[in-house]
């Protein structure tokens, strides 16, 4: 992605409030709270990009901009978590929100920042990366907004080759993409927070059940509640309370007392949806896809 060093320009053009930082890209003036949702996602550290790749993927269909990327930005670094358009992208790689990183600036608006040609725009024509170009390459920079109004990342878009303009109906379904995204990222910070929740309260009725369990105990039982084959020896404690036993092959498997445990601590397994789409579909899958959650 293009990098442009910072023109005061930019922030009175992108937003009236933001803070500004020696030798680094302007934050927004929430930028305390709105890194600690970055950070509750736990995707800076622990990217996953086949959750966002499909975003990508349409966002660079509908434009038809060569390049697509979503990233997550914490206090310090822009993380990349999912791209189209690149056969060297790796996951997770980090880079400094320095005033050379035009996507950077996209945070500080609730509307894209879109050239058609970097050449041509007022601000950023002047940067030495477009020096002797008579013809620029095109950006798109959509923010990616959460419920509770916070910029975490951005979905950019590049076509080093050349001018792209994007029509009304691009911008509208590219804003749909980011909105979608936004959603993604809030459910990831809620089943993280109720994975929490849940696991604790797995541990205080584990806990109940007999005062002599301890955590290894409560490991085993985990993994006969994942269907997962343990040792007996291992599982001596669960069988002793009731818990487990072995059936006629001698295999551990779960009594019905701990069946009824399974249930009260809710860890029954659940099926998963899920959905495959090509690239070439994106236009007339698009409001289809993004029905459920708008």
């Amino acid at each position: 992605m293009l990098q442009f060093r910072y023109n005061p320009t930019i922030c009175e053009a992108q937003s009236k409030v933001f803070i500004v930082l020696s030798g680094l890209a302007p934050r927004p003036a929430n930028e305390d709270l709105r890194a600690q949702t970055v950070v509750k996602t736990g995707l800076v550290d622990a990217p996953n990009p086949d959750l966002f790749q499909i975003y990508c993927d349409l966002a660079k269909d509908i434009t038809g901009f060569e390049t697509a990327s979503f990233s997550l930005y914490d206090g310090e670094m822009k993380c990349s978590i999912a791209e189209a358009g690149s056969d060297d992208f790796v996951p997770g790689t980090k880079s400094e929100r320095s005033e050379w990183n035009v996507c950077s600036y996209v945070l500080l608006d609730t509307e894209p920042l879109i050239m058609p040609d970097m050449c041509q725009d007022p601000v950023w024509k002047v940067h030495p990366n477009l020096a002797g170009l008579e013809v620029g390459p095109a950006y798109a920079g959509f923010p990616v907004i959460n419920g509770e109004n916070f910029a975490l990342g951005t979905l950019c878009m590049l076509n080093p080759s050349g001018p792209m303009a994007l029509s009304d109906e691009q911008v509208m379904q590219v804003k749909k993409i980011t909105r979608s995204i936004a959603h993604m990222l809030d459910l990831q910070i809620q089943q993280k927070e109720l994975t929490s929740q849940r696991m604790l309260e797995a541990c205080s009725h584990f806990q109940k059940a007999d005062p002599r369990l301890g955590l290894g105990d409560f490991k085993m039982y985990v993994s006969l509640c994942s269907e997962m084959r343990i040792p007996e020896e291992s599982a001596a404690g669960l069988i002793n309370v009731g818990l487990a036993e072995t059936d006629e092959s001698g295999e551990v498997v779960m009594s019905e007392a701990g069946r009824k445990l399974q249930f009260d601590m809710n860890l029954q397994q659940k099926a998963v949806k899920r959905i495959k789409m090509d690239g070439g579909e994106a236009e007339s899958l698009l409001d289809e896809m993004f029905a459920e959650i708008e």
